[in-house]
């Protein structure tokens, strides 16, 4: 018997069979379902969601991008179908807005550190990426934006004295409330392992093609540069949408949504506020010429 004959005969007798089950299924099921039963057979297999292989941390830290990179990371999850039970918030200290901090999906709010990633292994790898900006850049323009009374009320900074004082006594107020947050930062990003990408925020944000070219190597890290989680379709329409964050192209993206201030403090002030770092404590000013060695910024000098 010729075994080719035997294989085509074997193919026809099991489609048989599969079609006798179908109209005897036909027959004692109602034909709606029926036919819900036949197009799940035929419809193509759920392409999987990235937080179910993976947890995220976007980590931010203040004036290196806070409102900016919660923005992106929250558009980019939603645009994906995150649901709200996928995505939390962390934020140190956390105000009365830390929510669901055991999703899968985490904005990290000035309190991301080695210790903490260390304490929270969790079930699947971690992806992190977060805004790194100098140190004294972040001290400059924290002072500069309390001084002006951009967010009332703070539990992280002293708005009401740094309101009241000059650049020398701000900017050393401003540090001493900043070194910690800072220094966590530094322990992240300092020497980044392979699941952590450093995004630099004045490439961020200095221009539009800056912007895109970050928000590309944000994508590649959290999603991979091919088609597991998402089409070319999909991350197509990312990269366009979220370009209504970029300041350079919407006026308004760098309004706070909370009380309608920008989160950019005055260029004036930053540079006053800057060259007053050196009247800084100089055992505090020596603290963040070693945070700034650490992450690869020129190191300020008096």
């Amino acid at each position: 018997f010729d075994p080719a004959r035997r294989m085509s005969c074997c193919h026809i007798l099991l489609w048989s069979l599969s079609l006798v089950h179908l109209v005897l299924v036909a027959d004692s099921t109602d034909s709606a379902e029926c036919m819900s039963m036949v197009q799940r057979q035929a419809s193509p297999l759920r392409r999987v969601k990235p937080w179910e292989v993976y947890n995220y941390v976007t980590a931010n830290y203040h004036k290196a991008g806070v409102f900016l990179t919660e923005e992106l990371h929250n558009k980019i999850f939603q645009l994906l179908g995150a649901k709200e039970s996928d995505m939390g918030k962390i934020e140190f200290p956390c105000y009365d807005i830390c929510t669901n901090t055991e999703a899968p999906i985490i904005v990290f709010t000035d309190g991301f550190n080695a210790s903490w990633r260390a304490g929270h292994p969790g079930s699947k790898p971690l992806l992190v990426a977060g805004s790194v900006r100098d140190p004294l850049k972040m001290v400059a323009s924290a002072y500069c934006y309390h001084h002006e009374g951009n967010e009332l009320p703070s539990q992280l900074m002293p708005t009401g004295t740094l309101m009241l004082l000059g650049p020398e006594e701000g900017t050393q107020l401003a540090a001493e409330h900043m070194l910690q947050q800072v220094e966590w930062m530094a322990s992240i990003f300092a020497k980044p392992d392979n699941n952590t990408l450093r995004l630099d925020f004045d490439t961020l944000t200095e221009s539009s093609s800056g912007f895109d070219g970050e928000v590309k190597r944000l994508m590649d890290h959290y999603f991979g540069s091919g088609d597991r989680f998402l089409t070319v379709e999909q991350r197509s329409k990312i990269l366009d949408e979220v370009k209504t964050l970029d300041e350079h192209r919407n006026s308004s993206a760098d309004l706070s949504p909370y009380n309608g201030k920008s989160h950019s403090s005055s260029p004036k002030c930053q540079r006053k506020a800057y060259s007053a770092v050196a009247q800084m404590d100089s055992g505090l000013l020596r603290k963040y010429q070693q945070l700034q060695e650490m992450l690869g910024y020129p190191v300020y000098s008096i």
